[in-house]
């Protein structure tokens, strides 16, 4: 009987105990997911505060440059479309962003007119085959003329301001939209119900 006693433990002393293997191995699955999620936010917290330099476009894109010369150029001749009181043009990332703001009583008709000419100026000294089409192996600038007759505020109602934007894209053709009026009034008036 004594035999089996000593057997009896020896059996309980040579069974592998699998309770802290799991546990190290649950730790070690949750462990992973924590480090790479810590490590990515201290990597994104040290690239702060410094801004993304590259440059998206080499070799022969935007070739022929604008030059500052040639935004002063249209911002002065812009300015001097009657009705307008204020221009801006800013030349940023392959984009020459115009905003024109015209005289508050214009209608759209008006604002139209005033953003055509912007645009018909711009092309005669920037000439669009030359600055605003992509060409074979190069990109070109983008062009975006907005043309507004006032800001709605507590002065001016919503319902009277006018905002006509044209766009031409290097890869695309000139579109011309109504910023302040709905493409379709039927889907406006089911979400504004």
């Amino acid at each position: 009987m004594a035999n089996k006693q000593t057997s009896g433990k020896r059996m309980k002393q040579l069974k592998p105990k699998q309770g802290h293997k799991l546990v190290w191995f649950t730790l070690i699955l949750i462990a992973i997911p924590i480090i790479f999620v810590l490590y990515v936010l201290l990597m994104s917290s040290f690239g702060q505060n410094k801004p993304v330099v590259g440059n998206r476009f080499h070799g022969n894109n935007l070739d022929p440059r604008i030059s500052n010369d040639q935004v002063e150029t249209i911002q002065n001749d812009l300015a001097g479309i009657g009705g307008v009181e204020k221009v801006d043009v800013i030349l940023k990332s392959a984009t020459l962003r115009i905003s024109v703001d015209v005289a508050d009583n214009t209608d759209q008709e008006g604002v139209n007119a005033i953003v055509e000419e912007a645009y018909n100026r711009v092309t005669k000294t920037l000439p669009e085959k030359t600055y605003f089409k992509n060409k074979e192996n190069a990109k070109m600038y983008d062009l975006e003329i907005g043309g507004y007759n006032y800001l709605v505020d507590d002065a001016h109602d919503a319902n009277g301001q006018v905002y006509i934007k044209i766009t031409k894209t290097g890869a695309g053709s000139k579109t011309v939209d109504v910023m302040s009026s709905p493409k379709d009034e039927e889907l406006v008036n089911q979400i504004t119900r």
